[in-house]
């Protein structure tokens, strides 16, 4: 299940789906006003990206699944394994941060988000998906047991302390630093992404095998 980044759409992700070939079955879905999903009849919230994320997990099909999610669409995923950890075989973060626990920080991003949906074209009524009202990802990071994999372009220096704290937290994590690449891996480095997500399902395929 792919979830994609903040004014990007599930296209996003075509160039890894081209690689990764047809031995998986691959969802990918749009955020509430982005690519094909209209803005909500009330203004978005990350509870209602949530609950749109939960629906397409739903409608995957039945067992656990594997999320891959960049940036906002990993900080959303993420936010779903804390929530709603026995929905999830394994996790795949792209370029992904999760959130902070300062209010004041969270404050400051909540701002320049709802400027960033206005440079970006984002409609308005969507903006409210890229906020962080509190600090439910980076406070849940010992709680995910799922196997993840967080991959960052080395050129996205932004991401990079993030990633390391991810690493570091979760308790089977593996990370995955692509030279050369910015915050779109999956897009620029799509072989080399594909190769290390490749590797995370073979690991989950192993744990769901050994599983009583």
């Amino acid at each position: 299940m792919c979830t994609h980044g903040f004014a990007d759409d599930s296209t996003t992700f075509d160039p890894l789906l081209g690689e990764l070939g047809d031995g998986y079955r691959v969802v990918t879905w749009d955020l509430p006003g982005h690519g094909r999903s209209p803005v909500g009849r009330d203004p978005d919230t990350r509870a209602s990206a949530l609950a749109g994320l939960g629906r397409a997990i739903d409608a995957a099909g039945p067992g656990p699944v594997t999320l891959v999610g960049h940036s906002l669409g990993g900080y959303l995923s993420l936010c779903h394994a804390v929530m709603a950890p026995t929905t999830i075989a394994g996790l795949v973060l792209l370029s992904t941060g999760p959130g902070f626990r300062d209010p004041a920080k969270r404050e400051r991003w909540n701002h320049d988000m709802v400027a960033f949906a206005t440079e970006q074209g984002v409609p308005s009524g969507a903006a409210g998906i890229g906020e962080q009202p509190d600090s439910l990802a980076i406070d849940g990071l010992r709680s995910v047991a799922a196997p993840t994999l967080i991959i960052v372009g080395g050129e996205d220096r932004a991401y990079h302390r993030s990633s390391d704290l991810m690493a570091s937290t979760m308790p089977d994590a593996g990370l995955v630093v692509i030279p050369g690449a910015g915050h779109f891996p999956h897009r620029t480095h799509h072989s080399k992404v594909a190769d290390a997500v490749r590797s995370l399902l073979g690991r989950v395929q192993q744990r769901q095998a050994s599983a009583p």
